[in-house]
């Protein structure tokens, strides 16, 4: 835990430096802050294998998450830049069930990951209103994983549910704009997705699946 702990201090000391170079090359590089609400839920053919639910009343859904961290953008051209983010983000999924009792009961698996996206950004300018796309691939590692369930579960544990991988290697896409046109772009919203390219479990085909708002601060 000390180690993981280290390595977080230094990725957030590396950002915060980027950040202050951002600040002194204005002209050239920029940063800020995000905070994500996400829906989050499993995808893949062995979904329903891994949640053990061909019984009836079984439901398999998303949950929710949430998602914060900081982001260093350096322009390339006028238009297109590239973007370095670090944050804390939470995925996972829920298993929704009818119990032998014939009542309501979940299980849900919550996964938290130290993500560090490389995006390359967009933006265009069809009206009034900037818009700026983002795509790019991100690299995350677990930090910590727990099952929550309620009272009327009563049924046999998830399956391996300790053996997921440590990482997760996702595609990340995204479209922002400024919320308030008075306020220029200092304040960002946008609608951002994300999908493991792949499986996050050793023995189940399973992929992390996240789609949301965000919120963007811009340093001026």
């Amino acid at each position: 835990m000390k180690r993981k702990a280290g390595h977080l201090i230094l990725l957030s000391l590396l950002l915060i430096c980027l950040l202050r170079e951002a600040n002194a090359q204005q002209n050239k590089f920029n940063g800020g802050l995000f905070f994500n609400i996400n829906g989050i839920e499993f995808k893949g053919k062995d979904e329903t294998h891994y949640w053990n639910s061909n019984r009836p009343g079984k439901e398999i859904g998303g949950t929710l998450g949430v998602s914060a961290g900081l982001f260093v953008k350096r322009d390339l051209t006028g238009k297109i830049y590239f973007s370095f983010e670090m944050r804390y983000i939470r995925k996972g999924s829920i298993y929704g069930f009818t119990s032998r009792y014939g009542q309501q009961a979940f299980e849900s698996i919550l996964i938290q990951y130290i993500e560090v996206p490389f995006l390359v950004g967009y933006r265009f300018k069809p009206s009034k209103r900037p818009y700026y796309f983002e795509s790019g691939f991100a690299y995350a590692k677990m930090i910590g994983s727990n099952i929550e369930t309620n009272d009327l579960t009563n049924r046999i544990g998830t399956p391996d549910a300790k053996a997921f991988k440590k990482f997760d290697v996702s595609w990340i896409g995204s479209l922002k704009f400024p919320l308030i046109m008075k306020w220029k772009e200092n304040i960002l919203f946008g609608l951002r997705i994300s999908h493991s390219v792949l499986p996050i479990h050793k023995y189940y085909k399973i992929y992390n699946f996240d789609y949301g708002i965000e919120f963007c601060y811009v340093f001026s």
